[in-house]
């Protein structure tokens, strides 16, 4: 069973940053040789503990909840000198942890992690230098904003991110899929089912992923595979065998390695059309869908299923988005956006994380009395929870005062709950969404 996922947070980085310093001086070998006024540990709590505010705004907070006095040039020159890389490798190792120490409390389906890649376009602040670095958005219009890729690892049952890369703005996202296929398989033990949506239909990514011993499943354009899905009918699935000759393999004349392995390379595939609701007209909604997930694992309709649960990856983004403020940066060099960045991720799964420790201990998931709702914690209120307390509670040395914050917490959490509809919706919204700034009010 998880426990109190936040002393294990502030006990890994205690530990990480003395681990880890040579790659947090990074390319400042000198750095942080010397005693300081904000501790290693200090400057990570803040990066995870940020508040979307001005520098100044950010440095008042940590010297209120952590009792610090330091100006924003003397912070954040420090926090320009941490290596983003080290706060990317120490967040993935938490998390990786977790998954090795708690196996028993990370939800999983026929034993398969559930995961979702899908990679977002971020506005980062607009200086010359970030148009160097992430690149801008092209347009008509005169004004091209500094953009930034990024893409994600999540994990779909247990709303957790495994993983976060950063390219720039016109980079490829299938190659950061390939590199968080490459890192789960590195540093999981669980056998993982990775879910893509269709821009991520791929060859590449599928040996990869068969080479790796995973599963996947893909949702397909009405153009990729026609050979294959004319030999399927609607709300069937059929195993094929996908076979490349010289002429199909003409993308890949530059890279003869790969070429010469397709043409060598039987792929035995399941190839599907399922129904997904009824269109305006009442005709039937049909999605086309490739996996290698055997037949006496998954139907046709538990694959349509299986890749439903990947829309949590999109709500998670919402809520990084409007919720956590991930946008509203620390700085406006490219070394504080990729802190950021990575921070965020770690944040996100401490919510996450504290909200399996709560279901874990009250049982949350149980059904309503007329047994169409479960009941969950409300996740934008346990953001509010949880950051309202957690600088403090992560320095002070007063065990009284940290059970003290800790009960806040749990209480906040446990009255943080909503109930959600177990069935899946199956019609379109009659009423348009409200995208009005008031639709996104702050929860803290």
């Amino acid at each position: 069973m998880l426990y109190n996922p936040l002393d294990l947070f502030h006990n890994y980085v205690e530990e990480a940053v003395t681990h880890y310093l040579d790659l947090i001086r990074g390319d400042h070998p000198e750095a942080f040789t010397r005693s300081r006024k904000v501790s290693l540990s200090k400057l990570l709590f803040q990066m995870v503990d940020r508040h979307g505010l001005s520098q100044q705004g950010e440095v008042d907070a940590l010297f209120r909840e952590a009792g610090m006095v330091i100006s924003d040039k003397g912070f954040f020159e420090a926090r320009s000198k941490f290596n983003p890389e080290a706060v990317h490798v120490m967040a993935d190792e938490f998390i990786a942890q977790i998954y090795d120490n708690f196996d028993d409390s990370i939800q999983k389906w026929n034993d398969f992690v559930i995961l979702a890649v899908d990679g977002c376009r971020i506005t980062v602040p607009d200086t010359d230098e970030n148009k160097d670095v992430f690149g801008v958005q092209q347009g008509e219009s005169d004004n091209q904003p500094a953009m930034a890729l990024t893409s994600s690892l999540h994990d779909c049952l247990n709303n957790l991110k495994l993983d976060v890369q950063i390219a720039r703005f016109d980079g490829s996202e299938q190659e950061l899929a390939a590199r968080h296929i490459i890192h789960y398989c590195d540093n999981y033990h669980q056998k993982a089912l990775f879910t893509f949506d269709r821009g991520y239909v791929s060859i590449r990514l599928i040996d990869l992923i068969i080479k790796k011993t995973q599963y996947f499943l893909m949702r397909t354009k009405s153009t990729d595979y026609t050979r294959m899905f004319d030999q399927v009918s609607i709300n069937e699935c059929k195993t094929l065998k996908l076979t490349f000759d010289r002429a199909s393999t003409n993308d890949y004349r530059e890279d003869r390695h790969f070429r010469n392995n397709l043409l060598n390379t039987e792929y035995e595939l399941r190839f599907a059309k399922v129904v997904i609701g009824k269109d305006e007209e009442g005709n039937d909604v049909v999605e086309t869908l490739i996996t290698n997930l055997p037949e006496e694992l998954c139907s046709p309709e538990q694959l349509k299923d299986l890749y439903w649960d990947r829309w949590n990856i999109e709500t998670s983004y919402n809520r990084q988005k409007n919720r956590m403020k991930s946008e509203e940066f620390s700085g406006y060099r490219p070394v504080l956006i990729k802190q950021d960045i990575y921070a965020d991720m770690w944040a996100y799964n401490m919510f996450s994380l504290k909200i399996i420790e709560k279901n874990e201990k009250l049982q949350s998931s149980r059904q309503s009395k007329n047994g169409k709702y479960i009941i969950k914690e409300n996740f934008n209120k346990v953001i509010g929870a949880i950051k309202n307390t957690l600088m403090e509670y992560l320095v002070t040395t007063d065990e009284i005062r940290k059970q003290e914050l800790l009960k806040y917490m749990d209480d906040s959490i446990s009255r943080a709950i909503t109930y959600v509809k177990v069935d899946k919706r199956q019609f379109k919204r009659k009423k348009p969404v409200n995208k009005s700034a008031m639709s996104y009010r702050k929860t803290f």
